[in-house]
């Protein structure tokens, strides 16, 4: 049987806990796993790991980690949709009838915690308390990710789609572009819609344990970062870390609600832990320690450099769009190509930062 036990008096579980709660695909998404429904694509990566893709579902989405137990399973982020949720479900039903017992927000982002209503009620869904407070307010929909991913970029997107599509004449082409317009279409409407979100309903403050059997999960908070809210998946047994998105292999990723001036921290924090093998929120993972210390330290020069060069050009009373014009990242770019170069939302971001302008 599994228990809930929390690691000293830093867990606050906020809302229900579900005693006892299994899944083995609700009446609705057992008649979709049986018909031609969409479904994750899932890689065996250990005995007990899984890496679960989207194959092309509505909204926008990151990399899914299974975790397959003795009698249940646990696994990271719902997705950026409704749809990529039941697409995540009904492809873990490929490969165990265990119960999804366990769900982890790694953080609240559009495409990793916007699948979260489409949950059975008895998936307990667990995330930080920044993360609990972000899906309950007004941030959720109109905060800087959300516009930046969610809805402004769709109409220009789709009108160039189309252009594409009308000037295409091979017909192998045009059935891919009408596809990609269709899927494109799908995700813009339903970040128009009144959608339904949930947020974790057991809420972590600093670190808890879930046990399935004999096994840990250590979920971790290990300081401020991508948001100021992300979580880690520990399991010590198998030296893995499931990280979210505080740590790529090869990019710097979003930055629009970072804590550049905090993140090497926090990722020196990842360091310290006994694992072999991290599992970021998009891509590919990252396999051994040379390799992690490696990227980590990419990673920590990267951001230290973006804030020296930031900070210093708030300082001279530069825009933030001059201090852009005027950034140098081209060391960087072995390791992160054209995406070394910081948007102009992560350079607003560490003005805002400096400004006392943030969320916390």
């Amino acid at each position: 049987m599994q228990t809930l036990r929390a690691q000293r008096p830093l867990v606050l579980a906020s809302l229900l806990v579900v005693a006892g709660a299994t899944w083995r695909l609700a009446p609705a998404a057992r008649v979709q796993a049986q018909g031609p429904v969409v479904r994750h694509r899932m890689t065996r990566l250990t005995n007990t790991i899984y890496r679960a893709d989207n194959p092309g579902t509505a909204g926008l989405n990151s990399t899914s980690w299974v975790f397959v137990n003795d009698d249940d399973v646990l696994v990271t982020d719902s997705e950026g949709s409704l749809d990529a949720a039941r697409s995540l479900l009904a492809g873990i039903a490929t490969i165990t009838d265990k119960p999804v017992r366990y769900l982890v927000d790694t953080h609240f982002h559009i495409d990793h915690a916007y699948g979260n209503a489409a949950l059975p009620s008895t998936v307990q869904i667990i995330g930080s308390d920044f993360t609990h407070r972000m899906l309950v307010s007004t941030e959720a929909r109109e905060g800087v990710t959300f516009k930046n991913f969610g809805v402004d970029p769709y109409p220009a997107r789709l009108d160039n789609i189309r252009k594409q599509l009308a000037a295409e004449t091979d017909p192998g082409r045009k059935q891919a572009l009408e596809q990609q317009l269709a899927q494109q279409t799908a995700s813009y409407e339903f970040y128009r819609s009144d959608f339904p979100l949930k947020a974790p309903n057991l809420s972590v403050k600093e670190e808890m344990s879930i046990w399935s059997g004999a096994k840990e999960f250590r979920i971790m908070y290990l300081g401020r970062a991508h948001t100021a809210g992300d979580v880690v998946v520990y399991v010590p047994s198998e030296k893995v870390v499931a990280n979210g998105d505080i740590l790529f292999k090869a990019t710097v990723g979003w930055q629009g609600d970072a804590f550049p001036n905090e993140h090497p921290d926090t990722i020196e924090a990842l360091r310290k832990i006994d694992a072999e093998l991290l599992l970021p929120g998009h891509g590919d993972p990252i396999q051994g320690r040379g390799e992690i210390d490696r990227v980590i330290g990419n990673m920590q020069n990267y951001l230290r450099e973006e804030w020296r060069q930031v900070s210093a050009a708030k300082q001279a009373g530069l825009t933030p769009e001059d201090a852009l014009a005027k950034a140098d990242f081209t060391r960087f770019r072995d390791f992160y190509g054209n995406g070394a170069t910081p948007s102009l939302a992560a350079v607003r971001r560490i003005y805002n930062i400096i400004d006392n302008k943030v969320i916390r």
